[in-house]
C-alpha cells in the first residue's frame, strides 16, 4: 500500500525555504587567506583559472560597507608579511583605474579597491598554484 505524504502550506513553505537558503547563502572561502570580518555575498571559484598575469588561481570576491582605509589596514595588520603595492602597478584590470591597494602574501594575491561612487569595498582573494610570469 503506497500513501501520499501530505503537507500542510506551512510546513511545505518552511521546506521549501529550508532548500532554498542554501542557494542564497554565501560561498566559503577555500584559499586558506583570511576573510574579512564583516564581507557579506562571498563567492568562491570553484576550478583554478589563468589571470591576466599568467598565474593559475582560485578566487573569493567579497564585498563590504567599510571604507577602503578601514578594510585595508585590517588586512596589513592580518597579514603582516604581505607586501603591498597600488592595485593599479601591473594590474588584473587593464587601464582601468581603481583606488585601492594588492597584498602579495608569498605567490597568493589580495586586491582591496573601491570604484568611484562604489557604496562597498571589493575584496578579492586570489590564491595561486604559481609565481607571476613577466
Amino acid at each position: 500500500m503506497t500513501r501520499a505524504l501530505r503537507l500542510t502550506p506551512a510546513v511545505a513553505a518552511l521546506f521549501g525555504a529550508a532548500f532554498a537558503l542554501p542557494s542564497l547563502a554565501a560561498d566559503t572561502n577555500t584559499t586558506g587567506l583570511p576573510s574579512y570580518p564583516s564581507a557579506s555575498q562571498g563567492k568562491m571559484d570553484a576550478t583554478y583559472r589563468s589571470i591576466p598575469n599568467g598565474q593559475h588561481c582560485i578566487q573569493y570576491a567579497s564585498d563590504t560597507p567599510d571604507g577602503l582605509a578601514a578594510v585595508e589596514a585590517w588586512y596589513q595588520k592580518t597579514l603582516p608579511n604581505a607586501k603591498a603595492e597600488d592595485i593599479n602597478k601591473h594590474s588584473l584590470y587593464g587601464s582601468f583605474k581603481l583606488d585601492g591597494i594588492k597584498l602579495l602574501v608569498g605567490n597568493d594575491i589580495v586586491n582591496i579597491y573601491r570604484m568611484t561612487n562604489q557604496k562597498t569595498t571589493s575584496i578579492e582573494i586570489f590564491k595561486c598554484k604559481d609565481a607571476a610570469h613577466g
